[in-house]
């Protein structure tokens, strides 16, 4: 009589991460889900710096995360002040370049932001958020959850490469010592529509790395249902042109009425 061998499944694993790749963590600080983090890879920084301005658009081809949420912290999610999620990244490439995200005050109201990182804070906080993204128990070679190939679940722990450990550990900061970030994260007590995330790029802007510069290109909100959706801002330097440029030609036609 022919037999055959059953071959287990093997879990498919996310693909490696690569410089510039903009990550969404989540974790809660208790109850439900609170040993775990999801983890999810959004892309390319230059996905969302190169959008038009004052525009808004759903990421897409992320998977159903919104079931993944479901899972890992229960249907609730979307309502609980201990549920939380933050976006951060890293290029270690040259110059290198973090990001980090801070929730804004309220919805559409940019938040006071982060100060500019010089090379050495800059460096730190690569190595803090590369050990989360590369390290053993990070997110490389993790298996993807089943309802998104670029999305991972990471057990807690109080190893480097743990997400909560970097972001949750009390009395320190974000992803390291000179990060100066207090928080990254924001949380869902006000709802889902209570709550959006400012992008932050902190980076050199010459060769030699002495020029330190940040930038928001936009902010990230969420649905109940897990859809994720990025809306850009103009640069600062334009919208203070605007309002000069405003405030010029206003003084000019009070100049203009008043000398007929």
């Amino acid at each position: 009589m022919a037999t055959s061998a059953i071959t287990p499944a093997v879990a498919a694993t996310v693909a490696n991460p690569v410089n510039n790749d903009i990550f969404l963590g989540f974790r809660a600080a208790g109850g439900v889900g609170a040993s775990s983090s999801l983890l999810v890879n959004l892309g390319q920084y230059s996905a969302f710096a190169n959008q038009p301005e004052n525009t808004t658009v759903t990421i897409s081809g992320i998977g159903d995360i919104g079931t993944d949420l479901v899972a890992t912290f229960g249907a609730n999610w979307n309502t609980r002040g201990d549920v939380l999620w933050g976006i951060f990244g890293r290029s270690s490439s040259g110059l290198v370049t973090v990001y980090g995200s801070r929730e804004q005050s309220s919805v559409g109201t940019p938040s006071q932001g982060w100060v500019a990182l010089d090379q050495t804070a800059r460096n730190s906080v690569s190595s803090a958020i590369g050990s989360v993204l590369t390290s053993t128990g990070g997110y490389r070679n993790s298996p993807s959850t089943l309802n998104s190939a670029l999305a991972t679940v990471q057990s807690n722990s109080a190893q480097a490469s743990s997400y909560a450990f970097q972001v949750g550990t009390a009395g320190t900061t974000d992803f390291g010592s000179l990060s100066g970030w207090s928080s990254i994260e924001g949380n869902f007590d006000g709802g889902t529509s209570g709550t959006a995330l400012d992008l932050f790029r902190f980076f050199a802007t010459d060769g030699t790395g002495l020029t330190d510069s940040v930038k928001n290109p936009g902010f990230f909100t969420i649905s109940d249902s897990g859809a994720l959706s990025f809306t850009s801002v103009p640069e600062p330097s334009a919208a203070l042109l605007s309002a000069a440029g405003v405030f010029i030609l206003l003084t000019n036609r009070r100049r203009q009425h008043m000398s007929k």
